[in-house]
């Protein structure tokens, strides 16, 4: 199951052909991926301790995103391994007609970190059970 994060864009996300440049996709799924978290993992995670490392990334682009775009992010975690899960996403813009093009689709990898020992770490049981539980949840 995603969870869709609504994305404002800004003026300064554009580039000069009226339209978000490339690179801002990436900051738009990293708020995608914070609004997932807040969703599934919860608010009161302390991050300064133990979190994340991003250890790959891939996007392929399929549509422009324009200021005035209703925009949102999707994003799953597809698998998670013994210190990294993978994370699928995608960005939306919905329509006024109620249809939705996707404008980007992709993948991250991302790593557990252990911020307080400095070094890579298992992802916690609790996230696993967090997401397997989110996950299987019905859809509305």
């Amino acid at each position: 199951m995603k969870h869709y994060t609504p994305i404002t864009i800004r003026f300064r996300d554009l580039d000069s052909l009226g339209h978000v440049n490339n690179a801002v996709f990436i900051t738009y799924v990293e708020q995608g991926r914070i609004g997932y978290f807040r969703k599934v993992i919860g608010r009161n995670h302390d991050w300064s301790k133990f979190g994340t490392l991003l250890a790959h990334t891939s996007i392929d682009y399929h549509h422009p995103i324009y200021l005035e775009d209703e925009l949102f992010c999707g994003v799953e975690i597809s698998s998670v391994g013994e210190k990294s899960f993978e994370v699928q996403f995608d960005l939306i813009v919905k329509k006024e007609d109620g249809s939705e093009t996707t404008c980007a689709t992709g993948k991250n990898v991302l790593v557990c970190f252990d911020n307080v020992a400095f070094k890579t770490a298992p992802v916690p049981q609790e996230w696993s059970e967090k997401v397997e539980k989110f996950n299987s949840a019905p859809t509305n």
